[in-house]
């Protein structure tokens, strides 16, 4: 199937717009869960962290079917020229930038009142918790801070 280069530039710019909200929202389910993990010590809440356990890679695998299936049978392949417009196009690598320094801000601002409250509830976890949350944020963060610059 051919298109004209502008339709297939557009088509690559909303393919990898529904990649990262996918990603986004299958994020935020997993760190809802690493939440009620760390601060959910007698266990109360076992059937409702099973259930946001399940729910992430659910979203995960129906979003990128769904992702998949609306490409309608496009190739995509990695030396394709529109491809490759999108990938270097100027604009985007700004909104990647200006989001990677709004991530950082935000994970930087996140640390001192997590580490307050990991040390609430002293455990030998609390370190893996603090890294565990430290990634996640800034992954949404990140995804959310593109995609908010990126729109159109």
């Amino acid at each position: 199937m051919t298109q004209p280069e502008a339709h297939r530039t557009e088509f690559f710019l909303r393919y990898m717009k529904r990649l990262a909200s996918i990603c986004l929202a299958g994020l935020v389910p997993a760190l809802c869960y690493g939440v009620l993990t760390a601060w959910d010590r007698e266990g109360q809440h076992e059937r409702l962290q099973l259930g946001i356990l399940l729910l992430s890679p659910i979203i995960l695998t129906l979003g990128l079917a769904w992702v998949l299936f609306s490409r309608r049978g496009v190739s995509i392949t990695n030396d394709d020229p529109a491809l490759q417009a999108v990938a270097k196009d100027e604009f985007r690598r700004l909104n990647a930038m200006r989001a990677f320094r709004v991530a950082f801000l935000i994970v930087m601002v996140v640390q001192l009142p997590l580490a307050w409250l990991l040390g609430l509830r002293p455990s030998p976890d609390s370190l893996a918790h603090m890294g565990t949350f430290t990634w996640f944020i800034g992954a949404i963060a990140f995804l959310s801070a593109f995609l908010f610059f990126d729109r159109d």
